[in-house]
């Protein structure tokens, strides 16, 4: 199996909710990078190591319902793939509905996914998850909250 189909692989085990035989493509010490940040929404931010990324999933089920989930296309280097994709679906903190496009970097080593960098549409993330304007969400000093002036 080259990398692109290792990666296929593990888009086909998300789309059937299998997230063990997700997690069992990642080596153990896994880097997980979003570029959301971790003080608007709460599965942004990195992560590391296998608990770490089931951090991440649990997070994401919480506060999002994926209506669609459609890898695009798989580009491949030497020692990664990245994928391109779009998904539908609705905060289930304001019940908004967002589009999102993305693209997924998996470093690959051994044949384990070593890092995944996650690049979604945060404008559309925070707009959906706040219910408002994304230029009128503010952060506290401490980064530990974010509000939205209405």
């Amino acid at each position: 199996m080259d990398n692109v189909q290792f990666v296929q692989s593990i888009y086909a085990a998300f789309a059937r909710g299998d997230i063990d035989s997700v997690v069992a493509a990642f080596d153990s010490d896994i880097a997980w990078i979003s570029n959301s940040d971790p003080a608007l929404l709460p599965f942004g931010g990195e992560r590391r190591g296998i608990e770490g990324v089931r951090s991440f999933f649990r997070e994401q089920a919480a506060n999002i319902e994926i209506d669609s989930y459609q890898p695009r296309e798989f580009l491949c280097g030497l020692d990664f793939v990245a994928v391109l994709g779009r998904s539908i679906s609705r905060s289930k903190v304001t019940d908004e509905p967002f589009e999102d496009d993305w693209l997924h970097l998996l470093r690959i080593r051994n044949g384990k996914v070593t890092e995944f960098r996650i690049f979604n549409d945060t404008h559309a993330l925070v707009q959906a998850h706040y219910g408002g304007d994304i230029h009128s969400v503010t952060v506290a000093p401490t980064e530990a909250t974010a509000t939205l002036r209405r």
